[in-house]
């Protein structure tokens, strides 16, 4: 009886893993034609949403004056992006790493807040110092002053 239950039970298994699978869903089809224009005024692929909640000249003057910078995370609509470690010159004693959070459609100056860290080399290591208080708030005023260029830019061009 009991090698009856065993042959019955493999023939069973052999049954089952014989049986066709269903297909696999089919992709989602990625729309096509979208670019950043399309994305801060809600278009993408056709449809109309409310788009990115943050100002596009800001943004793009962020991600361009931290360039120097390898981009660790971006998300245009919270308004948040975070660098890697970086040295804005040949600098290899000390490097920096930022976190930008844009917080309007409008472009004015609280329109972005920014928060900087600095590590310098000690030996081989890298230890944390203090950033200078008016560091963060020079780099806020670069990425101000690119955006009114590129809002300037957009306006004659």
């Amino acid at each position: 009886m009991t090698r009856i239950k065993h042959i019955l039970t493999a023939a069973t298994a052999l049954t089952l893993a014989a049986c066709d699978l269903p297909p696999p869903p089919p992709e989602p089809e990625e729309p096509e034609g979208i670019n950043v224009v399309d994305l801060f005024q809600g278009r993408l692929g056709g449809l109309e949403g409310p788009g990115v909640a943050v100002n596009r000249f800001i943004w793009s003057a962020a991600v361009e004056t931290l360039s120097f910078m390898p981009l660790a995370s971006v998300d245009p609509f919270t308004g948040v992006i975070v660098t890697e470690w970086g040295s804005a010159n040949a600098s290899t004693d000390e490097r920096f790493k930022a976190t930008v959070l844009v917080t309007s459609q409008e472009l004015s100056a609280n329109a972005v807040r920014v928060a900087l860290f600095r590590q310098v080399r000690d030996a081989d290591l890298w230890v944390d110092a203090p950033v200078q208080p008016a560091l963060a708030r020079q780099v806020e005023d670069a990425i101000l002053l690119r955006a009114r260029q590129l809002r300037i830019a957009d306006a004659t061009g």
